[in-house]
């Protein structure tokens, strides 16, 4: 019995000296397992020069750590911030600069939000372009542009018709045109001393100085000079110039206030009525009249162009997730005339009285019967 207790008690030693080893070498091991590495401590403003103090130790899993950490905050101090760092960040060679390496300090988290190789621009927009102010930041749209194209003389870059000139042969000479009437052009000018030189002259910058087209009357026989009644009338054409579109923002970005921090509505200070005291009170909110697009830089330079030449921008609204690309024709009077079955009226002995030159919306006749009314 004495001899059974003896191994019994050796045993036990043996297994608790075991278990004390796995023990030492598991908490070796664990030990082995981390590695400091340097983190924020303190917020750090992009391009602002770093101090030990902004800075901390972090034990890491080692598996875990990636090319670049830092594990000694001397490596760290004295170097500028590429972005603004928030405590808690684990920093890394490419959000550090040199000293003497150029940080761009500012840019904005609206640039975050534009796709490499693409732009963001800007368009005017008013409550029927932009869909009754209904756009908002993520919509997918199509742009339409709508141009009124006249015919130019291609020398003089001028409208046409092209007014005429008489030509004045040297030597006395009396010059004299018609008066001035409302908008048209006229001159009248006496010459009394000698022209060395041939001279062009408007007589009449009116009607009459237009330039025509003669024509022989077929009832008649006898040659005409038909000259344009009106100026030229521009003609319409539209279509759809870029699809698929982001919309970035809609309206003016964030105000600054007075003391220079960014606000999203402006405020202004009026009296209270029953205190006396300065109430600060929202702005009154202005609708939007500019939305921002993300667009390739090609397209900016085109919607810049349009925009600067007078061009109407309009914008659609697509479906959520969808990406399809549909060529769409251009619209001109002959287009919609010939596509929609719509018939020219033909010119008949009898019309409508009293005599419409416009469209008169129901909202107009509306308040002509009340003005009529006694």
């Amino acid at each position: 019995m004495i001899v059974l207790a003896i191994l019994v008690i050796l045993a036990l030693v043996a297994l608790y000296a075991v278990l004390n080893l796995d023990t030492a070498n598991s908490g070796q091991e664990q030990a082995a397992s981390t590695v400091d590495i340097v983190i924020v401590v303190q917020p750090i403003a992009r391009g602002a020069l770093i101090t030990a103090e902004h800075l901390g130790l972090l034990a890491y899993p080692a598996d875990q750590t990636i090319e670049g950490m830092f594990t000694s905050i001397t490596d760290v101090a004295g170097r500028r911030s590429r972005y603004d760092l928030t405590p808690g960040t684990p920093l890394n060679a490419s959000m550090l600069a040199e000293d003497n390496e150029v940080v761009e300090a500012g840019g904005s988290d609206t640039a975050l939000l534009i796709p490499s190789g693409m732009v963001a621009f800007p368009i005017p927009i008013d409550r029927f372009s932009s869909l009754a102010y209904g756009l908002r930041a993520g919509d997918h749209v199509n742009v339409i542009a709508t141009l009124l194209l006249v015919e130019l003389d291609q020398s003089f870059q001028t409208q046409t018709p092209n007014n005429t000139a008489g030509i004045i042969e040297p030597g006395n000479a009396l010059v004299t045109g018609g008066q001035n009437t409302g908008d048209e052009a006229s001159s009248s000018l006496e010459v009394d001393e000698l022209l060395n030189v041939l001279t062009a002259q408007v007589v009449n910058g009116g009607p009459s100085a237009q330039l025509g087209s003669g024509f022989v009357d077929e009832q008649t026989g006898q040659p005409f000079y038909a000259v344009p009644s009106e100026a030229q009338r521009p003609r319409l054409v539209s279509q759809t110039l870029l699809q698929d579109i982001v919309v970035l923002h809609v309206g003016n970005h964030l105000y600054t206030d007075t003391a220079g921090n960014e606000v999203e509505q402006p405020t202004t200070t009026t009296l209270d009525p029953n205190t006396g005291a300065e109430v600060v009170v929202p702005a009154p909110i202005e609708p939007p009249d500019i939305i921002t697009l993300v667009v390739t830089p090609q397209d900016a330079v085109t919607l810049n162009y349009l925009i600067y030449t007078g061009a109407q921008l309009n914008l659609a609204l697509r479906a959520t997730g969808d990406d399809s690309l549909i060529s769409t024709e251009a619209v001109t009077l002959e287009f919609l005339l010939n596509n929609y079955n719509i018939p020219v009226p033909s010119k008949l002995p009898f019309g409508l009285t009293p005599r419409i030159d416009t469209l008169i919306s129901p909202a107009q006749q509306d308040e002509r019967q009340q003005q009529t009314l006694p």
